[in-house]
């Protein structure tokens, strides 16, 4: 039997040899751009808001719109509360508090993620609450790392801190007519928001 042509094997096999040609070295960053920063198995970026970032909804909204899967921040280990509060000094220009994509759902009684991760690490400077829980959100102070909780009518939103699940991404940019809403910052490189990056599901890269 002779050898079958390429033309033969079924699509999907053709984009898994697409795909594996396509990926980094392993241990490359697997980010949406230079601009986020990796640990473990995600990816994270300070983005500057503007006069419309006046909630925690236009908060994950600004994530969402920067990075395919994005949310605002959730912590969950020791190990990443010291690597959010250590990269404030050695990358981000970041203010006193930013927001946590944390609330708590008083029809359950508990704390929960906006992203619905599970809750398994907290880190509040005070663990008791002196006033009712009702509408309340969480900050974290950049140079301790210790959480507080606070109205979410008063969350901090000049700087939003997001994060996405490391992928590994075919990148594409966006221009978009709208006024840029944010910049992402680090020590490296500023981003204006005027060139988004999203994924591109591959399936729908290569069913084109």
């Amino acid at each position: 039997m002779g050898a079958r042509s390429p033309a033969s094997y079924p699509a999907y096999l053709l984009s898994g040899f697409l795909l594996a040609a396509a990926l980094p070295p392993q241990g490359a960053d697997a980010c949406p751009s230079i601009a986020w920063i990796s640990f473990q198995k995600s990816c994270y970026a300070l983005l500057q808001g503007s006069s419309e970032v006046y909630s925690m909804d236009d908060a994950r909204e600004l994530c969402q719109g920067n990075a395919s899967g994005a949310d605002i921040i959730s912590i969950n280990s020791k190990d990443e509360n010291t690597f959010i509060q250590s990269s404030f000094c050695s990358n981000w220009h970041g203010p006193e508090y930013i927001s946590l994509g944390m609330f708590f759902d008083t029809d359950d009684d508990i704390f929960k993620w906006y992203d619905d991760s599970k809750v398994n690490f907290t880190n509040w400077i005070e663990e008791e609450s002196h006033n009712e829980l009702l509408n309340t959100c969480a900050t974290m102070h950049t140079a301790s790392g210790g959480w507080e909780k606070v109205s979410c009518e008063h969350l901090p939103l000049t700087k939003i801190l997001c994060e996405t699940t490391a992928f590994l991404w075919f990148l594409y940019q966006r221009r978009i007519s709208s006024r840029p809403r944010c910049t992402i910052h680090n020590s490296i490189t500023q981003v204006p928001c005027d060139s988004e990056t999203f994924l591109i599901d591959e399936e729908d890269e290569y069913s084109a």
